[in-house]
């Protein structure tokens, strides 16, 4: 059955699952750190322990994100995903007991675990569930579920936060994500992945991790490392660096680089369709993070104060940016040998793990020696750098393969 659209029903459901569940694994990423006004005061906790959970999930969810993929080729990514959101939300809800710092740091360790299986299980069911024909668009809403948990999280979970109390809010939040736990164990036949579900069987694990170090994978992960550097250096620190470099108020800054990231999600929407549309995927993946960081280098050319002016260029950065993201995911897609997609997608997206943790001890160090132009500047240089090597991944991948 087709929708009006073009795309089937059975894709559309498989399409929104995902999405719904990417959602909720952003969501909850920033469900605490938007509540850390209220812990500061109300749990009498310090700003260094309440980073300190935050560090803690994305930790384990870095560390783990690589064995989950494996475990996604292993025993399948149905069962892995439910689980993974399943573990996730208790554990969310958990802090309304939390009743010391300890456990805190336990639950926030825990909801890692689960946060870790997402990327790998979410591709896994994209590639075995959807027709390939469309398999750019439904990168692009799970992406767009992912920005859109970020974007959200903060937003909500204050004013709830503020109205009904820190703990209450996680209980509440952490009740939805059980809600989608049933929901996509309701809908479990439709979530079919590319390995298990189609007969594939994996390999001794000792030959999956040699297949898995191969130059192509390796330079995938380093080319997401590298964009998570410049993209994630831009969205937290970026504000700080045009407050310093063009002496304007925070609530602008802020406001400028909010609307940077309603230009990316606006962008994964756009470049899901374009996908869908084109073969070389890794050229115009190289062309739009190009053009991209060219036009960030205004920044520290011209000294750009007047917001009418630079906040337009944030607006069409964060375009770009978004384009990109389905069109490295159908990158990575090429490279990737059948049945493979879990462990494949869950150590090439680790590099993002990677490149956040490296990009804010770079650009804030650049901030705390006041040189702002050097974070527009590195920030593009290292997206220069991803441009080159997801180029050198793809014509790796098909020298491998001869």
């Amino acid at each position: 059955m087709q929708s009006a659209s073009g795309i089937s029903t059975s894709d559309t459901r498989v399409i929104s699952l995902i999405g719904l569940a990417h959602f909720f694994s952003h969501f909850y990423q920033l469900t605490l750190p938007a509540l850390f006004p209220i812990m500061l005061i109300v749990e009498r906790l310090n700003w260094a322990e309440l980073g300190t959970l935050s560090a803690t999930l994305f930790v384990a969810s870095g560390i783990l994100q690589t064995p989950s993929g494996f475990l996604v080729d292993k025993i399948g990514a149905r069962p892995t995903l439910i689980g993974g959101i399943f573990i996730m939300s208790v554990a969310v809800m958990g802090f309304w007991w939390a009743d010391s710092y300890p456990l805190m740091l336990l639950l926030a360790f825990v909801a890692g675990i689960g946060n870790s299986v997402f990327h790998p299980a979410d591709f896994s069911i994209l590639n075995g569930s959807v027709n390939p024909s469309r398999m750019g668009r439904a990168f692009s809403v799970h992406h767009f579920g992912g920005y859109f948990g970020y974007a959200s999280a903060p937003f909500l979970m204050l004013a709830l936060g503020t109205e009904i109390g820190w703990r209450e809010s996680v209980l509440l939040v952490g009740s939805l994500g059980l809600a989608v736990t049933i929901l996509l164990w309701v809908n479990r036949h439709c979530l079919r992945d590319c390995g298990i579900d189609r007969g594939i069987r994996p390999k001794q694990i000792k030959n999956e991790i040699k297949a898995l170090v191969r130059p192509s994978f390796i330079l995938a992960f380093l080319f997401f490392a590298f964009m998570a550097m410049g993209s994630v250096g831009l969205m937290t620190l970026g504000a700080g660096a045009l407050i310093q470099l063009i002496d304007i108020s925070s609530n602008l800054a802020n406001g400028a680089i909010s609307l940077q990231l309603t230009g990316t999600i606006g962008g994964v929407l756009v470049g899901g369709f374009i996908a869908d549309r084109i073969t070389r995927h890794d050229y115009m993946t190289a062309l739009v993070i190009l053009i991209g960081a060219l036009l960030l280098q205004l920044f520290p050319a011209f000294k750009l104060a007047d917001p009418y002016v630079f906040v337009p260029i944030l607006i069409v950065y964060g375009l770009l940016y978004g384009i990109a993201g389905p069109m490295r995911d159908m990158v990575i897609r090429s490279i990737t040998p059948a049945g493979a997609a879990g462990k494949v997608f869950g150590f090439t997206y680790s590099g993002m793990d990677v490149g956040s943790a490296i990009s804010g001890v770079i650009f804030g160090y650049l901030l705390q020696k006041e040189l702002p132009e050097f974070v527009f500047i590195g920030v593009g240089l290292v997206m220069i750098i991803g441009v080159a090597i997801v180029l050198l991944a793809r014509s790796m991948a098909i020298k491998e393969r001869q």
